[in-house]
């Protein structure tokens, strides 16, 4: 347990908290796009794909980098610099296309 907790005359209790925030990722994004990208991996697919700067575009990033596939991620011109480098700090390739 990360920490036990009292409250008013009730017995002590323990309390499991799910960080999703300390996930590389940094949202609980990851473990749904890992599997699918796990199985697209076991199907023979050579890329990863994606149109999303927001947590799935980075989970995206993330479970290309860990499987070793090349992410391609595509992005509108009002995407934050930061965004972008975020993405391509897990070595996705970033392509800003439209509004």
């Amino acid at each position: 347990p990360i920490s036990t907790a009292f409250g008013g005359g009730q017995k002590e209790c323990d309390v499991f908290l799910k960080m999703e925030t300390g996930q590389p990722s940094g949202s609980f994004k990851l473990r749904g796009v890992s599997l699918s990208c796990l199985r697209a991996k076991e199907q023979g697919y050579e890329v990863l794909i994606s149109s999303s700067g927001g947590n799935a575009g980075l989970a995206v990033a993330v479970a290309g980098q860990s499987l070793g596939l090349p992410v391609q991620v595509f992005l509108p011109k009002s995407t934050p610099d930061a965004v972008a480098d975020a993405l391509r700090g897990y070595g996705a390739q970033v392509k800003v296309e439209g509004d």
